[in-house]
């Protein structure tokens, strides 16, 4: 059995300490619970210390131009365009977004919605992103309903002062409000322009 001590040393850094009681003999979980304590503390403690040094760029509005596919795991894939406003930040750094995006089947899906950045070096961030929104679709991508929730995330990497180039990957789906949910994947290229 493994007792799990986690002690704060200042407001950048926790210490995580694991002591041996007794072997029971089962030393895979043991390993799986070390690995999941020391991910653990690699997020907190480098989340702790970006949000003192978030730059000037992340603090002003974008505007973030996507080019991608939709479908991705299926037979049929849509290629398509998005256009995303992210307001400055509200609380830390979560900023409310709105945004639309339509296929060259001529889906179209406007949305709003938050993402939080994570800093994870000096030229990288990560960021989460949850909206939810309207779908429309005449001969394309069918999503069982027009109100559709999306989350993913997206890895982006600074290119200058003014711009970041990104990679993102979403999950579309009505969440099983209506009878059918079908979902679908997309994969999009961004450039994210402040002004």
């Amino acid at each position: 059995m493994t007792r799990i001590k986690i002690t704060k040393i200042n407001k950048y850094l926790v210490r995580v300490s694991l002591t041996k009681i007794h072997d029971m003999g089962d030393a895979k979980i043991t390993t799986i619970i070390q690995f999941m304590l020391v991910t653990l503390f690699c997020i907190v403690s480098n989340h702790a210390t970006a949000s003192d040094y978030m730059n000037e760029q992340q603090k002003v509005p974008e505007i973030v131009i996507a080019f991608g596919a939709a479908n991705i795991f299926d037979s049929s894939r849509y290629a398509g365009v998005g256009l995303e406003y992210r307001f400055v930040p509200v609380w830390r750094k979560l900023r409310p977004i709105v945004g639309y995006a339509t296929t060259r089947e001529q889906d179209q899906y406007v949305y709003i919605g938050v993402r939080y950045f994570f800093k994870l070096n000096d030229v990288w961030l990560f960021n989460p992103t949850f909206a939810v929104g309207l779908f429309d679709s005449d001969d394309g991508i069918n999503l069982g309903g027009n109100v559709q929730f999306r989350s993913g995330f997206e890895f982006s990497r600074e290119i200058n002062d003014r711009a970041r180039l990104g990679l993102g990957f979403s999950h579309l789906s009505n969440s099983r409000i209506y009878r059918s949910n079908p979902g679908t994947e997309t994969v999009e290229l961004t450039l994210a322009i402040t002004f």
